[in-house]
């Protein structure tokens, strides 16, 4: 049975190359240390050495035989440990060659001098990254290689290349704002930013320079890039304004952040959020326009038909124009996977070879992976690879069915097609979805029965003529054209989004299961035989554990003690509403919770205060909030969990509560451990920080 199952799987190894390098790289991030690039190079080279030694010492037996079937088995067990241990180094050397400098604190306000390297429309106003930093603040910090500003003021006559000072308040970037909750600090480390802030009135222009006063070539060629970037958003705000202007703004930059937070959310309800993040849907619509138009145009000529490969220089066309579009739209990792796909695919053509199969895949999220490897554990990444993946697998097992021949038949199964597509792509970006957004769209494969067909047909096609468009200058009536054209992709964004119950919300799971579900697809796609669909255990299991076994925190308290949220029937209470919309916003998403509302409004029969303390009764636990010391000599003896935000616990206090000391948590805990969660399960408070989940990683460090 072993033989067999391996005669008939063994062609389809290739494809879990990505899977076991994927692992090495999830179990890197996992770790809360950051490991040794010696030691983790010395197992992989101990694991080639095993496999060189297992291929040209020992005789390969038969395979028909037991031993023959054994032996094959312990080769692929090596190389996938081998691939696993390649994956953590790709991921240890790429953390350790882009290490830059973290500011310690937050400073200012003060000055700061910096080369504008790229401008963002944010809304309100923009965003600014920085280089070649100066500035009295980096006396006493670190200089970081880049910087993170926002600005609430549109300045248009800012370009890429000038050097500017500001009026800013910077910090390091944001930890997560609850344990297990998106690590931004991570994000930025990978970005080489090492300071977010804001800036406090206009930015002054110091030096006019030329992007062309670049000194190296890749570094003027990227700057160039950007300026063109930053020239279409200036243009396109000449001819439109709102919502269509960011949209556009979106679809021909890839720069997305000038979208109000409404507009964003209607989007994100109906189910269209994939049409906002530049991917393979656009970048494939993009190859296929110029694909077919340039066989069109070349077909009209029978000379150049009947003597030149007119399909082969359609397809090379349309990977370069496709390279521009990625660079354009400043290459996110949904653009380079489908990029990567459309180049391998085209290239097929090119070789007369088949076009689209699950190892275009395969080598799309290898090459990812092993250049980029913290993009693992991306959304972007997941959810593009997941829907892709999916769609591929489902279209092999499809294209052996019979399809009918007739017009009616044809257009009856082109619509149950785009409804199969939606579907499939739905369910399978569903678990990263709700891990990372907390919400799921419920009606999303109505939105895209009419938005996916709109956009391959009237929307990209329009933003491949506003690009022709724009240097010739009269790229006005396309940008007016495709603002309408967005007027109805809003409309239907809205109908969709205020259809009752088209939401499901489902606060934050442990990882473990995401992972669990994620090899449960792989699986299922992966294999060919029947052994393919013992991958419906993974995903079962992840249905039943996030219905029944998960457990959503009770309260969650900030370091410095200022927030503390109480989760109660769907609504997060906080001590403090006025100053906490940031993190009530967070809170509220990570907990999927509908409302937001002060402590004012709880009910008495849970909440009691005092000018010494505050005590709430949840789930039979006691807890005590402490507001000053005269309050110690009666909560020390009562409370089950003992919370002083802006204290230390004197000694005496935490030995009369011996049995509960650990469930204490002082001035001095809460700023070591970052925002805490408490989950009440039995009775019992359970705590979790997020410096537990985050562990001592280059970019959790303050030196």
């Amino acid at each position: 049975m072993l033989s067999e199952l391996i005669a008939k799987e063994q062609g389809a190894f290739a494809n879990w190359l990505p899977v076991f390098i994927g692992t090495g790289i999830g179990l890197y991030f996992s770790l809360p240390f950051e490991p040794s690039l010696l030691l983790s190079l010395i197992i992989f080279l101990i694991l080639l050495s095993a496999i060189a030694a297992l291929f040209y010492i020992f005789p390969t037996p038969d395979r028909n035989n037991g031993k023959g079937a054994t032996y094959l088995l312990t080769r692929y067990i090596l190389i996938a440990a081998s691939l696993v241990s390649l994956g953590g180094v790709a991921a240890t050397y790429r953390t350790d060659r882009i290490a830059a400098p973290i500011v310690e604190r937050q400073f200012g306000p003060s000055y700061f001098e910096g080369r504008v390297v790229q401008i963002e429309p944010s809304s309100p106003g923009q965003r600014y990254l920085l280089d070649n930093l100066s500035g009295k603040a980096f006396k006493w910090l670190s200089t970081p290689h880049t910087i993170r500003l926002k600005s609430n003021l549109l300045q248009e006559d800012i370009h890429i290349g000038m050097r500017v000072r500001v009026l800013a308040v910077i910090q390091p970037p944001a930890r997560p704002s609850i344990p297990g909750g998106f690590n931004y600090a991570r994000h930025a480390y990978y970005q080489q930013i090492g300071a977010v802030g804001y800036i406090l009135g206009k930015a002054e222009i110091l030096e006019e320079r030329s992007v062309k006063e670049s000194p190296h070539l890749l570094e003027y060629l990227s700057m160039m890039i950007a300026e063109t970037r930053n020239s279409i958003v200036r243009d396109v705000g000449k001819y439109i304004e709102g919502d269509q202007r960011d949209l556009v703004v979106t679809f021909l930059t890839g720069q997305k952040g000038g979208l109000s937070k409404e507009t964003k959310e209607e989007i994100r309800n109906a189910g269209l959020a994939h049409l906002l993040a530049i991917s393979g849907l656009h970048m494939g619509l993009m190859a296929g326009i110029v694909f077919f138009v340039i066989r069109f145009v070349l077909a009209l000529f029978p000379s150049l038909a009947l003597n030149y490969p007119i399909k082969k220089i359609a397809a090379v066309a349309a990977i370069v124009f496709c390279f521009f579009y990625l660079l354009l739209i400043n290459h996110p990792l949904s653009a380079q996977r489908a990029f990567i796909m459309i180049a391998v695919s085209l290239g097929a053509v090119v070789f007369d070879r088949k076009a689209l199969s699950i190892r275009t895949v395969s080598v799309a999220a290898l090459f990812l992976l092993l250049i980029y490897p913290e993009v693992l554990i991306s959304a972007s990444f997941q959810m593009s690879f997941s829907a892709v993946l999916a769609l591929v697998a489902f279209f092999e097992w499809y294209s052996y069915k019979n399809v009918e021949q007739h017009f009616v038949g044809k257009m009856l199964n082109g619509i149950k097609l785009t409804c199969y597509c939606s579907l499939v792509a739905s369910i399978a970006t569903a678990p990263f979805v709700l891990y990372h957004f907390h919400s799921l769209p419920l009606y999303g494969i109505l939105a895209n029965l009419v938005a996916v067909p709109f956009t391959a047909f009237i929307l990209m096609p329009l933003v491949l003529i506003c690009y022709v468009s724009f240097p010739f200058g009269f790229e006005g009536w396309a940008i007016q054209l495709l603002g309408h054209a967005f007027e109805f992709l809003l409309w239907i964004s809205r109908a969709i989004s205020q259809i009752p119950y088209g939401e499901w919300r489902l606060s934050a799971f442990p990882v473990l299961a995401l992972v669990i579900v994620t090899l449960g697809g792989i699986w299922l796609c992966l294999f060919k035989t029947r052994l393919r669909w013992f991958g419906i255990i993974p995903v079962v299991f992840f249905v039943i554990f996030i219905n029944m076994f998960s457990s959503d925190p009770d309260i969650l308290v900030d370091p410095k003690g200022q927030f503390i949220g109480i989760a109660i029937n769907d609504t997060l209470y906080l001590n403090n509403t006025r100053r906490s919309r940031f993190v009530a916003r967070i809170w509220k998403q990570d907990l999927a919770l509908k409302s937001v509302k002060s402590w004012e409004e709880l009910p008495r029969t849970y909440l009691k205060c005092d000018e010494e303390a505050c005590r709430i009764r949840l789930k039979g636990v006691k807890i005590s909030f402490v507001k000053n010391g005269t309050a110690f000599l009666e909560e020390c003896n009562q409370g089950q969990l003992l919370v002083v935000p802006g204290l230390k616990i004197p000694r005496w206090c935490r030995e009369n509560g011996a049995d509960h000391s650990s469930l204490s948590l002082d001035k001095w805990g809460l700023r070591k451990g970052g925002v805490h969660s408490i989950s009440i399960m039995q009775g019992t408070p359970k705590i979790q920080t997020v410096n537990g989940f985050t562990g001592d990683r280059p970019w959790s460090r303050r030196e």
